[in-house]
């Protein structure tokens, strides 16, 4: 829930920010404070601003998430075990080291048949 928050009020922030420069436009524009035409084929000022933050947000999210990652802020080295339900208890998810792993790996793999263990050949 809280992530999905997090994610509406990032969206509608760029839209209340507009909103609000509307309204402090109307309130010039009603006492007669509007400043002259520029002349240019641009969009109007807030649409340029708009557009020019939220160029640097996506250039900034980029470059956080490719420093993240190169400081070894995505480098997990190790097997991954989901949750699991153990004596009635939620035991949380980890990452086993790769050592850990191997070894639990060897413990769950049923042991190999042999042709003399097979019955009746």
């Amino acid at each position: 829930m809280r992530f999905l928050l997090t994610v509406l009020v990032l969206f509608l922030l760029p839209f209340a920010a507009w909103y609000t420069w509307r309204g402090i436009q109307s309130v010039r524009q009603s006492k007669g404070d509007e400043p002259g035409e520029t002349g240019s084929d641009l969009p109007p000022p807030p649409l340029q601003v708009l557009a020019l933050v939220g160029a640097g947000l996506a250039i900034t999210g980029v470059l956080a998430l490719a420093i993240g990652t190169a400081f070894g802020g995505g480098a997990q080295s190790g097997q991954f075990r989901p949750p699991t339900l153990e004596g009635g208890r939620v035991v949380p998810g980890r990452i086993d080291p790769v050592e850990r792993a191997q070894e639990r790996a060897a413990e769950e793999e049923p042991e190999a048949e042999t042709p003399e263990d097979r019955p009746g050949d």
